[in-house]
C-alpha cells in the first residue's frame, strides 16, 4: 500500500500517513530530521482536508455527503437540515446547519449547509 507522509506540526514533530483509500493515521516521533529552521512557509496546496465544504440546498432538496470512512453523521439544526445514517442530507427550512461527520468519536469533517 502506498503512503504519503507529511509533517503536520512544527511544535512537536508528527507524521500523518494517508493511505490510498483516504484513511489517515498519525504517529508522534521524538527526533527531528531538521536541526535548524530559519524560514518556513506553507502553501495551500499542501493542506490536507478530509471533508470540509459548503453545500447550498433548496427546501425539500436532498444531497448525499456519504463518506465510506465516516461511522456517524449529525446535524446541529434539525429544523433546517437533517442527515440520515447513510449521509443523506434533507433540507427542511431556510437557514444554516452544520453536518458533522464522525469516525468513531473523532470529528472526520463538516459540511456547512445553507438552505434557501
Amino acid at each position: 500500500m502506498n503512503f504519503k507522509k507529511t509533517v503536520v506540526s512544527a511544535l512537536s514533530i508528527s507524521v500523518l500517513a494517508l493511505s490510498m483509500s483516504g484513511v489517515a493515521s498519525a504517529k508522534e516521533v521524538n527526533t527531528s530530521p531538521v536541526s535548524n529552521v530559519n524560514n518556513i512557509s506553507i502553501s495551500p496546496s499542501h493542506v490536507i482536508k478530509i471533508q470540509d465544504y459548503n453545500l447550498p440546498l433548496s427546501v425539500g432538496e436532498t444531497y448525499s455527503v456519504k463518506n465510506n470512512s465516516a461511522t456517524r453523521y449529525w446535524s446541529d439544526k434539525k429544523a433546517v437540515a437533517t442527515v440520515d445514517d447513510n449521509g443523506l442530507v434533507t433540507a427542511h427550512a431556510p437557514g444554516k446547519a452544520t453536518i458533522t461527520l464522525f469516525k468513531g468519536t473523532a470529528v472526520f469533517g463538516q459540511v456547512f449547509v445553507t438552505v434557501w
